[in-house]
């Protein structure tokens, strides 16, 4: 959907013209006209002024932070590697792999630093197929390097077999997933990355819950923090995957317990220099860990008290996330979450509040995960609530 495709099916919606549109916004009504026809592009003040006019939620200011990232990624994707870097060190490491140094392994680390904040903000859909082809890229020179500099580009290469898996993982390609997982357990079993080793089966076991394997899951949360090397705060997120798993399983005690270890490796995480954290763990937060404690006690929102406690948990631990991160797609699930908490206690107006809100990162991101996770929730509130207008009105912004 293009932003002029959006803007002509708004106005047609609300009965307006685009003379109409023009008048109230202040706008030239050419200028609207062009819009519309995609033959100028809207600035992010546009967007934001016609979303007000419109009452469009934010959806064509999505459209035009979409294509902004997009323009990012496409920038990336047309790196050979690190161009912007380095580009002669680099492509006189690709035809010499076995003569690689420790600048260009530098070079690697700080691409794979700036594909993972843009992934912040674009989403998994824009940045994967870069990430893909520089992994293919980066293994290509692994095979071929020895010597001292090996472990460094092998841990350069383990990040990036990670973050691939990560991506995979958010465009539901599950297959995908398992391979890179599986090339990152290698990799890290290669360089004795015990922090590595727990991360990789961190996610494996929340690909088990998207899954409904919850044998799998909670086996492979357990051994994700039973080695006492691996980083604190991975452990304190693998604690919070299983009891997220008993949660659902109906095992409140264990649930319990394992949430009780998740806090006290997270109040120890937040106690350390963050000089010691390792860099795929810059996402570990007070907040975030609070987050996931929400969700795992979601999965016992049909018991009064634990619903009480997984919305003030969500509401307070997303409250709590730097802005620069708030809109982003893996922090969206959390406002997913706590609808799904807010429909378990009858409150449908709330549930409503939050997908809705979801919708535009949806859009922005492209994002397969938030899509099926909301489609997943309106089925359910269809089912509970069929003739409820604001439930119609969720299904209108979600298609």
């Amino acid at each position: 959907m293009t932003f002029g495709d959006e803007l002509g099916r708004l106005l047609a919606e609300r009965g307006m013209s685009q003379r109409e549109l023009a008048r109230r916004s202040h706008y030239d009504s050419g200028y609207i006209n062009k819009l519309v026809r995609g033959v100028k592009q809207a600035t992010p003040a546009v967007a934001e002024r016609l979303d007000e006019v419109l009452d469009a939620g934010g959806t064509l200011m999505a459209l035009v932070n979409r294509r902004k990232v997009l323009a990012g990624a496409a920038a990336i994707a047309g790196a050979p590697l690190l161009a912007a870097l380095d580009t002669e060190r680099l492509a006189w490491t690709q035809r010499h792999p076995r003569r690689i140094d420790q600048a260009a392994v530098d070079s690697l680390t700080s691409l794979l630093t700036a594909q993972r904040r843009l992934e912040d903000s674009a989403g998994s859909a824009a940045v994967l197929g870069p990430v893909t082809a520089q992994l293919t890229a980066v293994d290509g020179l692994l095979s071929e390097a020895r010597g001292p500099v090996r472990p460094a580009l092998a841990d350069v290469a383990m990040q990036w077999a990670q973050f691939a898996a990560w991506l995979h993982m958010s465009a539901r390609d599950f297959p995908a997933a398992l391979a890179a997982w599986r090339q990152t357990l290698e990799l890290a079993a290669e360089t004795d990355d015990a922090t590595m080793t727990a991360t990789a089966l961190t996610y494996r076991a929340e690909m088990a819950w998207l899954c409904g394997e919850q044998g799998t899951m909670i086996g492979l949360a357990q051994a994700a923090h039973r080695d006492a090397r691996a980083a604190t705060g991975q452990r304190a997120y693998s604690a919070s995957i299983e009891a997220r798993g008993h949660a659902m399983t109906g095992d409140v005690t264990a649930a319990e317990r394992k949430l009780g270890e998740a806090a006290d490796l997270a109040a120890r995480f937040a106690d350390q220099p963050s000089g010691e954290h390792r860099p795929w763990l810059y996402w570990c937060t007070p907040q975030l860990f609070e987050c996931r404690r929400g969700v795992a006690l979601s999965y016992l929102a049909h018991i009064d008290r634990y619903r009480t406690q997984a919305i003030e948990a969500l509401t307070a631990g997303y409250a709590g996330l730097g802005a620069d991160v708030r809109g982003s797609e893996w922090t969206a699930d959390i406002l997913v979450h706590r609808a799904a908490v807010h429909v378990r206690g009858g409150d449908v107006e709330a549930a409503c509040a939050d997908a809705l809100k979801v919708v535009p990162v949806a859009r922005q991101t492209d994002s397969a995960s938030l899509r099926g996770m909301l489609a997943q929730l309106h089925t359910g509130m269809a089912a509970r609530w069929p003739d409820d207008p604001r439930v119609a009105d969720l299904a209108d912004a979600l298609s």
